[in-house]
């Protein structure tokens, strides 16, 4: 079987051949991407795109169906990153997923964006601690990325945080079609920097904003679906975890029991992507509570964490 970065094995032309590698480091990132896209992103012919596409996915074996006893083994043996939570891990099945998206809604100041902090640190710890030996990627859409609180955060490991902060490359998404932009074009950057964790902070914004009432939903659910699908893909291609948040929206006739009035936003669309969705709410002083609103594999639980200053942990906070 060829190496999934191993394109000499793909009979298109020399010119053709060059471009996509140009575009997709390996061959599962070019297997798991509809011909359109290559089209798109390659400048190339659509029956040319498709041949590459259906020739990669036989190369990596993509078409060969597995029994569940060996899909079974496959997610026990996939790390984790740890939310520096015990409890939360727990009611995680150990942590954060890679090859899936995990999304954190909640109101104002219920720990979304600190979360997603502690995340783009742990994952750059060793595998035994709970890490990926990896770099993270923020897309940030609302301006809430804060260095400082970052550095914090990293004095309970290190020195200088700075060792940290290099390994977090963040960018500003402006607008949705941006935020979108950035996505399609992160294989290179995953690959050249060994980039583990993606987060996105937040779904919500841009779509929201950009896409109201409903003479605007069926673009907004369209684009929304093409978004979740890139980021699918680059979870599985490259074995990264994926962590959106998601703002949180008031509806009286929701069907969800023990969740109140409160849902997550962007609607039906949005919420079938996600592989795991938790919703956090805050209680009293550092206290937060997350409960698991929709999981294929995780049973509804709840865990209680604390925002303290070393990040999050499952006690107050500790003097300094």
């Amino acid at each position: 079987m060829a190496k999934k970065n191993d394109f000499s094995s793909l009979k298109i032309a020399k010119e053709i051949k060059q471009r996509i590698e140009e575009e997709f480091p390996t061959l599962m990132a070019l297997a798991t991407t509809p011909p359109d896209e290559v089209v798109r992103r390659c400048e190339i012919n659509k029956s040319s795109a498709e041949r590459a596409v259906h020739q990669a996915r036989k190369l990596i074996g993509m078409s060969e169906p597995i029994t569940a006893a060996e899909l079974l083994e496959k997610r026990m043996t996939k790390p984790r990153i740890t939310t520096s939570s015990q409890q939360l891990d727990e009611i995680l099945g150990g942590g954060i997923a890679v090859g899936a998206i995990t999304e954190f809604s909640g109101a104002f100041s219920t720990g979304k964006t600190q979360l997603a902090f502690q995340l783009c640190i742990n994952v750059q710890q060793p595998l035994e601690e709970g890490g990926l030996n990896g770099k993270a990627l923020f897309i940030d859409t609302e301006n809430t990325f804060a260095p400082t609180r970052v550095a914090e955060m990293s004095y309970s490991y290190t020195d200088e945080p700075k060792e940290f902060l290099e390994n977090i490359f963040v960018t500003r998404a402006y607008n949705a079609d941006h935020q979108i932009q950035i996505v399609q074009k992160a294989d290179r950057l995953i690959q050249t920097n060994e980039i583990r964790l993606i987060v996105v902070d937040s779904m919500a914004s841009h779509f929201r904003a950009e896409f109201p009432g409903k003479d605007n939903l069926p673009r907004r659910q369209q684009m929304l679906m093409a978004h979740a699908e890139t980021l699918q893909r680059l979870a599985e291609s490259y074995e990264l975890a994926i962590m959106t948040t998601n703002q949180i929206l008031s509806n009286p006739d929701s069907i969800f029991s023990g969740s109140g009035s409160l849902e997550p936003a962007l609607g039906f669309a949005w919420g079938h992507r996600p592989t795991h969705r938790i919703l956090l709410r805050k209680s009293r002083g550092t206290i937060r509570i997350a409960r698991i609103f929709d999981s294929p594999e995780l049973a509804e639980r709840e865990a209680v964490f604390h925002i303290t200053p070393q990040g999050i942990r499952d006690g107050p906070p500790l003097d300094y």
